[in-house]
């Protein structure tokens, strides 16, 4: 339950709370993932402009809403406050951060699949996305 004191969360405070659990959907998070999370961002709008203190604030606001209201409560307000097609891009990016470190744990696996539920998406689309990135993110060279 979202805690009372907390307002509601803004498109671009929605959008990077799904990336940020997607950090934290289990206890194996790597500097690989933590990475990924802010290269995403980095690489979009509005997110490509914040100046260092406006970081600072965001990643913080998350931070309080994941400890004071839980993982699933902050995914929740989340995705409700994204249109379908961000929803969907979300998901995306939430999938290529967990196989950004070329690994998916059965958390992960877990979160994903939550995410998917939560977002009303086909079952079939979201294996396809994964898929894809797993596949983005394998290190071939190596």
């Amino acid at each position: 339950m979202r805690s009372a004191c907390l307002p509601s969360l803004d498109l671009k405070t929605a959008f990077a709370a799904v990336g940020h659990c997607a950090v934290w959907s289990d206890l194996d998070t790597s500097d690989v993932e933590r990475n990924a999370f802010f290269e995403e961002l980095h690489n979009r709008h509005p997110y490509n402009t914040l100046e260092e203190e406006e970081w600072t604030a965001l990643v913080d606001q998350l931070w309080d809403r994941h400890r004071k209201d839980g993982r699933d409560a902050l995914l929740a307000e989340a995705t409700t406050a994204l249109s379908p097609g961000q929803q969907l891009t979300a998901f995306a990016v939430a999938c290529k951060i967990v196989a950004s470190d070329g690994e998916i744990n059965h958390d992960e696996v877990s979160f994903l699949i939550r995410l998917a539920e939560i977002n009303g998406l086909n079952i079939l689309e979201s294996r396809t996305i994964l898929s894809v990135m797993q596949i983005l993110c394998q290190d071939v060279l190596a």
